[in-house]
């Protein structure tokens, strides 16, 4: 018999892991992460940040997806309604 426990554990992996995700890429550039960094620190790991992002099709399918512009099937969202 399947509990609510079983599913809302699956949740909550699944967004411990999207969150692992973000610190990782978060931190691929000066490992910095937490900190507030400002001049050229920033633009440095802003730069890490985007080689990080785009280094694979995956990658970049998996930010724009978290962005909200891809469904989890990878088609393009209608983001403006009417």
């Amino acid at each position: 018999m399947p509990t609510i426990t079983s599913a809302a554990s699956k949740k909550q992996a699944k967004s411990t892991t999207r969150v692992n995700a973000g610190k990782a890429a978060a931190s691929a550039g000066s490992q910095m992460y937490g900190r507030l960094l400002s001049g050229p620190a920033l633009l440095e790991d802003m730069a890490a940040y985007r080689k990080a992002v785009s280094a694979t099709p995956e990658s970049a399918r998996e930010f724009l997806t978290r962005l909200g512009v891809l469904t989890r099937s990878g088609k393009p969202k209608k983001l403006i309604r009417g």
